[in-house]
């Protein structure tokens, strides 16, 4: 037997080329899916059970041998197989997005690209699911970093439970083998019942989470433990065969008839898992094999066995981890590219997605040629990283289990020619790592400086805002766009973000005090110590009028009191953007509506009265039933309700939200706006829905629509921070028109039906 193999009673452990080529085919299903059919394939699914295969079996068999590695030292080995190739693509693709981007999306690539390097992208982006600021974001250039993170984050949670529970058996080496299994087995169970759980309530978190997606590796590491090159009998030669074709069906068909978005790490994923696991069995030994190749290549392999032992499959398994990493960056910037910098669209991989491939941006003719380039480049980014970088600085031989940190053992790492090289290398990664992690910082430290702009700091015939469209004031030519588009969205928010007033998605209860109900200084604005007061309520569409409300607040002597939740109404459970359950909104509402009743306002309730047609943003603007009920409600109750008509919503395509602000900034041609006929009725639809209703129906569409366009600039001033929302300079330049229309000058709901 080859001195690399061992056995182990049926059980035959080698170098397996047919994984090799498994993995290669699982990197082919990803970048062919990613880029010309933009959807999850299984591709992923697949090297997290491979990963998992080769985890935990030898983890165990190294924790359990009393002159094995230190659980620093596995650690170390495996970051230093991954982290080199990553900082350098990592690097190349943020000096890139630098070039190629405009500085108004640098602060999200440094963000993507720390998260990435520190192996929290997973949880940084399901963070970003949960923002509402986030739904008009752009795809991150580093989005696919999200299963290298959970899956080093799975590793060093492993790692250290292994170690423990090694270290509380020592004596008993058999007992702790046997309790590890068995803790593998509990843990995988367990991880399997929380993500068919998640899944149902909230699928955004659930794709990203490490807890979810843990029973793949685990799967696969009992799988490595149990299976892997077990000799199968005799009379399951010829099944070899049936297993692989199946196997090969159930991985390549996953990616075209699950959306794996939408479904996985849930219980579908065992459909692609399950046939990774039939495709590695059918190369298993049987009976009979020579016992000198039977764990690298049996004797009578079936054809799906030998095809995956061939040349290409061979060489995209060695270059899988590179071309991974590459050819994400390669897609996102070229489709950028060629796109003319338009929006792009979310290309499936994440929770949600909705994107088509690059021909769905580029068109088919253009579209193929272009993604085949970005395809040959990337293989060949990842053929020269793979000879570069991740086998010269590979950690050939396994080093004597010593501290990591020891003097002892850092000469030894700096040892001869190769270990002078590494020493180098690792200096240039920590330069590199300090350099990408510490630009996203800088680049928002520059942003906040320039930020601060409100109606106070602009000159009202420079910057009329508003009162451009409602008075035809003259608008200079020669001023440039304030806020400044190119500035972080975050420096156009309301004061209740900073101030911690209103309720997350993860939360529902009702915050009346700062910082999320935990300072006694309450949430108030306008005339923070009059007696009378109004509720400003409902979500991110109520809270963008904050700015004006405070100043007509201070001017009428009103208390402005914000009772907000994200991603929610009053008087309506909304489902989350995604389609997924939204059960906080439902308890946050019911809560909201008992403090509204118990507490009435004096001056009654300010929030939107219509919305658009499709939960995306897809329009014209309607009345649903529910906020007509809400209004019924608070009538009875004599609260009288400002009804404001919501804003138009900025749609890239169907279904998909742009973003007017990023459009500005760039210097697309065009108003970088819409069409009022796409986002808005003929005809407010508040006023024939609430008649008979103590309702004062405001329309703000004239300051914000003109000759049939509502574009993203009026009068000089940037409307939307989004898709949607008001920066707080435009809101605050609203004020007088929307006090002409509360007291004024009311509009007055009509008392028989529109024609």
């Amino acid at each position: 037997m080859d001195s690399t193999q061992t056995q182990r009673g049926n059980q035959y452990r080698g170098h397996r080329r047919d994984i090799d080529g498994l993995r290669g085919l699982a990197i082919a299903l990803v970048v062919v899916f990613h880029v010309f059919v933009g959807r999850v394939s299984a591709g992923v699914d697949v090297f997290l059970l491979l990963g998992g295969i080769f985890f935990f079996s030898p983890q165990i068999r190294n924790a359990l041998n009393p002159a094995g590695l230190t659980v620093v030292q596995s650690f170390l080995r495996i970051f230093r197989r991954l982290y080199p190739a990553l900082i350098t693509v990592v690097t190349v693709a943020v000096v890139s997005a630098l070039m190629i981007f405009n500085r108004v999306r640098w602060p999200e690539v440094g963000e993507d690209a720390a998260s990435s390097l520190l192996y929290v992208q997973n949880l940084h982006l399901a963070n970003l699911g949960q923002e509402y600021s986030a739904v008009n974001r752009e795809v991150s250039v580093f989005q696919h970093i999200w299963s290298m993170s959970v899956q080093m984050q799975i590793y060093l949670g492993s790692l250290l439970v292994i170690a423990l529970v090694a270290a509380m058996f020592q004596r008993h080496v058999r007992s702790s083998s046997q309790v590890l299994h068995w803790l593998l087995v509990g843990a995988t169970v367990a991880s399997f019942g929380y993500a068919t759980w998640l899944g149902s309530h909230d699928q955004g978190a659930n794709y990203y989470s490490p807890l979810s997606r843990f029973w793949e590796i685990g799967l696969g590491g009992l799988f490595g433990i149990w299976l892997l090159g077990r000799v199968l009998p005799a009379a399951w030669a010829q099944l070899r065969l049936v297993a692989g074709v199946a196997g090969l069906a159930l991985i390549i068909g996953t990616g075209l008839f699950l959306d794996g978005a939408a479904q996985f790490p849930g219980p579908w994923t065992l459909v692609p898992l399950a046939g990774a696991v039939l495709v590695v069995l059918a190369g298993n030994p049987v009976e009979g094999d020579d016992a000198e190749s039977a764990a690298s290549s049996p004797s009578s392999p079936s054809w799906v066995t030998m095809l995956l032992c061939t040349a290409p499959f061979q060489f995209l398994g060695r270059i899988a981890y590179s071309l991974y990493l590459w050819h994400w960056p390669a897609l996102v910037l070229v489709t950028y590219l060629m796109s003319d910098g338009a929006d792009v669209a979310e290309p499936g991989g994440g929770a949600g997605a909705f994107f088509n491939g690059i021909t769905a941006t580029l068109g088919n003719g253009e579209g193929i040629v272009v993604g085949t380039v970005v395809v040959v480049t990337s293989v060949l980014l990842a053929w020269a990283t793979y000879r570069l970088i991740e086998t010269p600085l590979r950690q050939r031989a396994k080093p004597a289990r010593s501290m990591a940190l020891s003097p002892a053992y850092v000469r030894q790492s700096v040892r001869g020619r190769r270990g002078v090289i590494g020493a180098v290398s690792a200096l240039v990664m920590v330069i590199a790592t300090v350099g990408v992690v510490s630009f996203g910082p800088v680049i928002e430290h520059r942003n906040e400086q320039a930020a601060a702009t409100d109606a106070d700091d602009v000159d009202p015939a420079d910057y009329p805002g508003p009162a451009a469209f409602l008075a035809d004031v003259p608008v200079p030519d020669d001023m440039p766009v304030q806020p400044d588009p190119a500035v972080g969205e975050e420096e156009m928010l309301p004061d209740t973000q900073p101030d911690g007033c209103f309720s997350g998605f993860a939360e529902s209860n009702v915050i009346l005090t700062q910082q999320f109900n935990s300072t006694d200084t309450p949430c108030a604005y306008g005339d923070v110590n009059s007696d009378r007061t109004m509720y400003l309520a409902g979500g991110s569409h109520s809270e963008h009028y904050l700015n004006a409300l405070e100043t007509i607040g201070e001017e009428q002597g009103i208390k402005i009191v914000p009772i907000l939740k994200m991603g929610c109404v009053l008087g309506m459970n909304l489902p989350h953007l995604s389609g997924d359950p939204y059960p906080e909104c439902a308890e946050w509402n019911d809560k909201a509506q008992q403090y509204i009743f118990e507490n009435p306002p004096t001056d009654g309730v300010f929030m939107p009265v219509t919305r658009p047609t499709m939960i995306e943003g897809d329009g014209p603007d309607m009345v649903p039933v529910e906020y007509i009920d809400m209004v019924q409600r608070l009538t009875d109750a004599g609260i009288h309700t400002w009804g404001v008509r919501d804003t138009p919503w900025h749609m890239a395509g169907p279904g998909v939200q742009g973003n007017a602000r990023l459009c500005v900034a760039e210097g697309v041609d065009g108003d970088c706006g819409i069409a009022e006929e796409t986002s808005m009725a003929p005809v407010n639809p508040a006023l024939e829905a609430y008649q008979g209703l103590d309702m004062t129906p405001l329309d703000l569409t004239p300051a914000l629509c003109r000759d049939g366009r509502c574009p993203a600039v009026v009068g000089n001033v940037l409307v939307y921070r989004d898709g949607q929302h008001f920066t707080s300079l435009f809101s605050s330049l609203l004020a007088p028109e929307i006090s002409r229309q509360m007291y004024d000058a009311p509009p007055a709901l009509p008392e028989t039906p529109l024609p």
